[in-house]
């Protein structure tokens, strides 16, 4: 299937987008902290593959408990390269995991290095076929300190009102797995957008 042409995003934006677009630079140095806040995920089922013009998508059931409320996991997917900068730096990899709940989009965002101490991850399983979805706990890291702003899809439709966490700790990958995704879609990320004056949430794990 054609995918996305990245070479081509400054023409995705349109008119009744939001202003508040994603992903951003985040600047450690100007985020707001928050007190501690539990984020519990839990996943079901088997993946599944469906290939889409934004790109190639992996559907699995799933669960996102934050601050009282339950969102559902749709789907997840990868960017070679990561979208979102901490501090200017770019990660080798981010991980999108979408939840929904009604018209509300929620995306939960995991940044990825490669690291040659690392020789397995579920990855390479997840472009062979269907995985148990319990696996996917592999893709998160053991810390859940996030930071929570709103903003955009970062393909189209952008649309509005999209809640994104994006965990502070990058979880480690191996290499096999960056040129993986490398060959699938090379350096499918979105240029980071402005701040527009935003506030950023910075909301540590709660032990």
């Amino acid at each position: 299937m054609q995918h996305l042409d990245y070479s081509q995003q400054a023409t995705w934006q349109q008119a009744d987008d939001t202003p508040f677009q994603s992903p951003i630079d985040i600047n450690q140095q100007q985020v707001k902290p928050m007190t501690a806040s539990n984020l519990g995920i839990t996943f079901q089922g088997q993946t599944i593959y469906d290939d889409r013009v934004v790109g190639e998508q992996f559907l699995v059931h799933g669960t996102l408990q934050l601050a009282g409320e339950t969102w559902q996991l749709e789907r997840f997917h990868f960017h070679d390269g990561a979208e979102h900068l901490i501090d200017g730096q770019r990660h080798d990899a981010e991980i999108h995991f979408v939840f929904l709940q009604g018209e509300r989009v929620l995306v939960l965002a995991v940044l990825a290095d490669a690291s040659r101490e690392v020789t397995s991850t579920p990855i390479a399983d997840i472009f062979n076929g269907p995985v148990a979805a319990t696996t996917l706990v592999a893709l998160l890291p053991t810390e859940r300190a996030y930071y929570r702003y709103v903003g955009s899809l970062t393909t189209p439709p952008l649309g509005r009102d999209v809640t994104w966490l994006v965990l502070a700790q990058p979880i480690t990958i191996a290499p096999a797995d960056v040129a993986l995704l490398h060959a699938h879609y090379p350096e499918n990320y979105r240029e980071v957008q402005a701040l527009a004056g935003r506030e950023i949430l910075s909301i540590p794990d709660e032990k």
